[in-house]
């Protein structure tokens, strides 16, 4: 037994994610259906996006565009690709696998597996900032007052910041406002006033959403690593859940805009992704009360 472990449930006093998860533990067979529903549920998400990012690259990008566009406008399937790997791994290591099976073969293939979706993960959140500011690399389109002047001749219209629509002579009067019309950096899209300051303001979402996340998973990982060492109930465990606590909040607030802006799908992407990582903290709770109680059973014993 490792020296002085703590041996109490290091839910403390102070609200955090995992305190209103443990009542569930109560509930066994309700707990893992909800969990595997959730992570159904993020598969079959990483699927749509799939084809939103395909449909976007479609519609925005020449035939001949850099290798580093074509990467950015799939930056939120290589995203959602990495966290489900890292869910995945979360789940294997937090409840699937028993402590035995963590051989030192297994541990190397957890890192490297650990790096790769990290890496992903960075490049995600690099992606979206790029695409962020790229966003305000802008000229307008010189001679154009009207989309009408485009119709017919297989030009988009970006309409908010996921879809395009091709320009026709049955839609260019409707589908855009304002008489000044723009093309963001190398797109051959065009895009007008109002949806341009639109798609620049919910970049930022975006963005904030993406550097929240990384911290989050962080903290977990940080977590992981206490709780291995029976550290439950130490003063940095405890911040680490109210930071965390935190950080899930500004994600809720963060799909709450997505809503409101008229981003239903991200809206519901983003509580999917936070349910997905509350299963972990359910799982992480579970692994402490089960670790606390063998540590009271041996401390009793001796």
């Amino acid at each position: 037994m490792p020296e002085s472990p703590s041996l109490s449930p290091g839910t403390g006093n102070a609200f955090t994610i995992k305190s209103m998860l443990v009542p569930l533990l109560r509930r066994p067979r309700i707990a893992q259906a909800i969990k595997w529903i959730v992570y159904g549920s993020l598969v079959i998400n990483f699927g749509i996006y799939l084809f939103d990012d395909w449909t976007a690259f479609n519609s925005s990008l020449p035939a001949d565009a850099p290798l580093a566009d074509v990467l950015e406008r799939f930056t939120t399937s290589v995203d959602m690709l990495a966290w489900l790997g890292l869910v995945f791994l979360f789940e294997l290591e937090t409840y699937v696998l028993p402590d035995e099976a963590f051989k030192p073969w297994v541990i190397r293939a957890f890192l490297i597996a650990r790096v790769v979706c990290y890496v992903s993960i960075f490049f995600a959140a690099y992606g979206y900032t790029a695409e962020t500011l790229e966003n305000y690399d802008i000229v307008e389109v010189p001679g154009v007052s009207s989309l009408c002047q485009l119709a017919d001749q297989g030009r988009y219209v970006q309409v908010d910041s996921i879809e395009y629509v091709e320009i026709s002579a049955q839609n260019c009067a409707s589908i855009a406002s304002g008489s000044r019309f723009f093309q963001i950096a190398n797109e051959v899209s065009v895009i007008d006033a109002p949806t341009l300051a639109h798609v620049q303001w919910i970049g930022w979402v975006d963005v904030v959403n993406a550097v929240v996340w990384l911290i989050v998973v962080a903290l977990i990982e940080i977590e992981v690593w206490l709780q291995t060492r029976d550290q439950f109930s130490s003063t940095l465990m405890q911040s680490i859940r109210q930071i965390k606590t935190l950080g899930y909040l500004v994600l809720s607030i963060d799909a709450v805009v997505w809503l409101v802006t008229g981003y239903p799908m991200y809206a519901w992407d983003s509580f999917l992704w936070i349910f997905g990582f509350w299963a972990i903290e359910l799982n992480l709770a579970e692994w402490e009360l089960d670790r606390v109680a063998q540590l009271r059973a041996a401390a009793s014993a001796s």
